[in-house]
């Protein structure tokens, strides 16, 4: 959801629903292809994660300490530091009839290229993080995607009274840019010092085990 609300994707979105079509009902059929563009995009960006974390689960605590210290630095970059491998991404760009439901399927894998340089610190901790799990890691990408399709079908079904609003929103979405970049910073440091592995320990201790069995 702090992707959806992000700088480059929450302003735009009243723009995003031009483009899939203006009259009644059509926005919301064009926007699920859309919303399926960019997660078939996601999900095939996380397939390798899934299978280098699969390999490499005997080097799981490396694992953890590398991807802090890859989370921290994503953190950094969103509260300002300049990180040029992300500042260089260019997107594909999709010139085609997005009032169409493949065109907005299109539009929504192309824009998905396009939301990397932006969203890319948040779903690159998603990426970490998924690694560090293996094959299990699909269900981090898996609930990802949905954090930022959810919001994105709630404005299409009710883009008549949100859209004005939407258009206001760029101060909103810097600070939740910055809010996003203090929380990775803070994750990272849990991973990359094995505080993480030692909360989850301690909190499961106290986990009655009726709810573990049901976990």
């Amino acid at each position: 959801m702090f992707s959806f609300l992000s700088p480059c994707v929450l302003p735009l979105v009243p723009t995003y629903l031009a483009y899939l079509g203006g009259d009644q009902g059509r926005p919301v059929r064009n926007a699920l292809f859309f919303i399926l563009g960019f997660s078939v995009i996601f999900i095939l960006l996380g397939l390798p994660f899934t299978v280098l974390g699969g390999l490499l689960q005997n080097y799981k605590p490396v694992l953890a300490r590398v991807g802090g210290v890859v989370l921290i630095l994503f953190g950094l970059y969103m509260l300002g530091l300049k990180l040029p491998f992300l500042a260089q991404m260019r997107g594909v760009s999709y010139t085609g009839d997005t009032t169409k439901p493949w065109g907005a399927f299109l539009m929504g894998a192309a824009l998905a290229t396009a939301w990397l340089p932006c969203i890319g610190p948040i779903l690159g901790g998603i990426l970490t993080l998924t690694a560090m799990q293996g094959f299990g890691g699909l269900v981090y990408l898996v609930a990802y995607t949905l954090g930022l399709a959810v919001p994105f079908f709630l404005v299409a079904l009710f883009a008549d009274r949100v859209t004005k609003i939407l258009r206001r929103s760029r101060n909103v979405s810097i600070w939740v840019e910055r809010i996003s970049g203090v929380i990775l910073i803070f994750v990272g440091l849990l991973m990359a010092t094995d505080t993480f592995q030692r909360l989850n320990n301690f909190f499961i201790r106290f986990t009655p085990e009726w709810l573990l069995e049901r976990l």
